[in-house]
Formats: C-alpha cells, structure tokens, sequence
C-alpha cells in the first residue's frame, strides 16, 4: 500500500509527525475530540484530521500530565 495515502497512523507515526514523544502521544490521545480510535490494543490515528485538530488547538495549553 502506497504511503501516501494511508488514511491511519499508528502513536509512533504521528509523534514523530508532532515532534513529540511516545508517552506525551499516548496522553493526547485520551484528549476529548482527538481523531482517535483504538482497535482492541491498536490505536489509529487519522492522518487528515490529525493537521485539523493540530491548527484548531494550537495556541492552547491543556492538562496533560509529564
């Protein structure tokens, strides 16, 4: 399957995608509105909506614990 239009990303893909780290990935996804879903013990992210949710809380500061 050709990368370029893959629909889901896995934690590990979209952290390096945010310049984050796996445990910092890990607690967003728990954030209310994410574009999430879990698969049994398989997270999906959607790689669009990913940039949308990105741009709309940028500039927010949330309570995610270190």
């Amino acid at each position: 399957m050709n990368e370029d239009i893959k629909l889901g990303i896995s934690i590990d893909e979209a952290a390096k995608l945010l310049g984050i780290g796996k445990n910092l990935m890990l607690k967003l996804i728990t954030v209310p509105g994410f574009p999430a879903i879990r698969f049994k013990r398989k997270i999906i992210i959607n790689k669009k909506k990913l940039q949308q949710w990105f741009d709309e809380n940028a500039g927010t500061y949330g309570n995610y614990e270190y």
